[in-house]
């Protein structure tokens, strides 16, 4: 699906308020601590019950079920490590969560919202930003480093190289203050 880059800088920028909000500052990010930080239960799968199946039919991955009445938002989330294999791809899921929580899109199955929180999760996991900065391009330093899988990886390392190849190594205003809370662990 294209889409102008607008609407990726914003969620980019959404990404760094996060991080800057809740000084996020160290590497790979700690999933359910940012969950905690934002209000958010975090339920795996394993710890259902009789209905575990009617949430895999919801979805294989997980889910958002938004906040309402005097209960929290919630992410369910598969955490069957040989389904999803890899703790980086379950942590990619809980990001995506994330992405439609604080963005406020709780509309089921919409690949437009979707797709943006696919971006979303790749970039709050290993942001573009620190990866030009520190001239991180290699797949298994990023794993390594970010702790994500293969494929989230392979996809931040091709935005890095695309960026660098358009502006270099600059840092815009925006994305200083990311680079500077990070920089100062």
């Amino acid at each position: 699906m294209y889409r102008s880059g607008s609407a990726y800088n914003e969620l980019d920028k959404l990404a760094i308020d996060v991080y800057l909000d809740y000084n996020i500052k160290s590497f790979p990010i700690d999933a359910r601590d940012v969950c905690n930080r934002l209000g958010i239960m975090l339920v795996p799968y394993s710890e259902l019950g009789d209905e575990r199946e009617l949430f895999f039919k919801r979805s294989n991955y997980g889910f958002l079920r938004p906040p309402y009445a005097n209960r929290p938002a919630t992410i369910y989330y598969n955490d069957d490590i040989c389904f999803m294999k890899s703790k980086g791809s379950i942590r990619q899921t809980i990001f995506h969560e994330i992405k439609h929580y604080v963005h406020e899109d709780y509309s089921e199955d919409n690949p437009e919202d979707d797709d943006l929180a696919e971006h979303f999760a790749r970039f709050f996991a290993c942001p573009t930003q620190y990866l030009v900065k520190h001239n991180i391009t290699d797949v298994s330093e990023i794993i390594s480093t970010f702790g994500v899988s293969l494929a989230i990886a392979e996809n931040a390392s091709k935005a890095v190289i695309n960026r660098m190849r358009a502006h270099g190594q600059r840092i815009f205003d925006y994305e200083q203050p990311l680079i500077d809370l990070i920089d100062s662990k």
